[in-house]
């Protein structure tokens, strides 16, 4: 049978609450007393119960990364590793181990979990995540936590993103620049935020420049390789059709640069090809893709940084963190001949 705390203080002839302020690391207690007690606890092999010493703690110096996760994630979408990463080597630079936590669905069970048995510091959560019903259970106890990700609906949080809209105005400003106004745009789904902003972006910059716009060449996928090859396929079919084709993410890149090739579209002499998020496969497709590139990497460090500010200060003010996206040229993109 284990010892119990009730083991160490009858050995070391102390108290049960001496002996947790000294398994807690109390300056109230003398050297000696401390000294019998850890001597009980070696003697004893007890191991402290981490809950119960997280409830008499007031930090834990864990920060909880939370996000909705499944299969193939990373391929699907890497960049959220480079989030990780970033925000990762932030905290371990002061003093704090970060968990990761991959829900299917929003789930404030689990939130309220983690606050109530004082398991973490704080938490970097993903905005495919939060909720309206999360944001307000976190922000009515002032519990210090970072979205990542603008979030969808109105909140006093905190939050980093890249500017999506920006982005997708340097693609379309790009393109018409090469003489491209026929532009296509395969996005994810609907509710992929995202990608609509990046959307936004692209259909603004086509305003400005007096450019129509034809809405049969917006299509929303599910982000597939497949759903983005057939979606190539369909926008060769239209008449007119379209000159360039921007796509929302690599993975939709690669279906669209592989049915281009399969079709005998030249790239990018009768078509143009630009993708978000320059990740390592972008530069290696048949030709390699021009690409916006946004540096998702510092983006977990500002989160971490901003989550780590509002530990200290938890009374600190709402403050919001966008990076800046900067293009990629590539050989997918280039001037007509003519």
């Amino acid at each position: 049978m284990s010892a119990t705390i009730k083991d160490v203080a009858r050995i070391a002839g102390t108290s049960i609450s001496t002996v947790s302020k000294v398994i807690n690391g109390s300056p109230t207690i003398s050297l000696p007393t401390v000294e019998k007690v850890q001597s009980a606890i070696k003697s004893l092999n007890y191991t402290p119960n981490k809950r119960a010493q997280n409830l008499a703690k007031k930090n834990t110096n864990i920060i909880s990364f939370i996000t909705k996760a499944k299969r193939d994630s990373a391929f699907v979408n890497p960049h959220l590793f480079e989030v990780m990463t970033g925000a990762q080597r932030t905290l371990f630079q002061r003093g704090y181990t970060m968990s990761f936590i991959g829900l299917k669905n929003s789930d404030l069970s689990v939130i309220k979990d983690l606050v109530e048995n004082k398991s973490v510091d704080g938490m970097l959560i993903h905005a495919s995540v939060i909720t309206q019903e999360i944001a307000k259970y976190l922000s009515k106890i002032n519990y210090p936590h970072i979205i990542i990700g603008m979030p969808d609906f109105p909140t006093s949080a905190s939050w980093v993103d890249t500017n999506n809209e920006l982005s997708g105005h340097l693609v379309a400003k790009h393109l018409i620049g090469l003489g491209r106004e026929k532009i296509a745009f395969i996005a994810g789904e609907k509710k992929d935020l995202i990608s609509e902003h990046r959307l936004q972006g692209v259909k603004k910059e086509l305003t400005d420049n007096l450019v129509a716009i034809n809405e049969d060449y917006f299509i929303n996928t599910n982000s597939s390789i497949s759903a983005s090859y057939q979606v190539t396929m369909d926008l060769l079919k239209m008449d007119p059709r379209p000159n360039a084709i921007v796509c929302a993410n690599n993975t939709i890149d690669l279906g669209c640069i592989a049915a281009l090739n399969d079709a005998k579209v030249i790239i990018p002499d009768e078509m143009a090809v630009v993708t978000f998020d320059d990740y390592p496969y972008a530069a290696i497709t048949n030709p390699p893709t021009t690409a916006i590139n946004i540096d998702v990497y510092d983006l977990g460090q500002q989160a971490a940084k901003l989550l780590l500010e509002k530990i200290r200060k938890p009374n600190s003010s709402f403050q919001t963190f966008m990076t800046v996206p900067l293009l990629v040229i590539r050989k997918s993109t280039r001037k007509d001949p003519s």
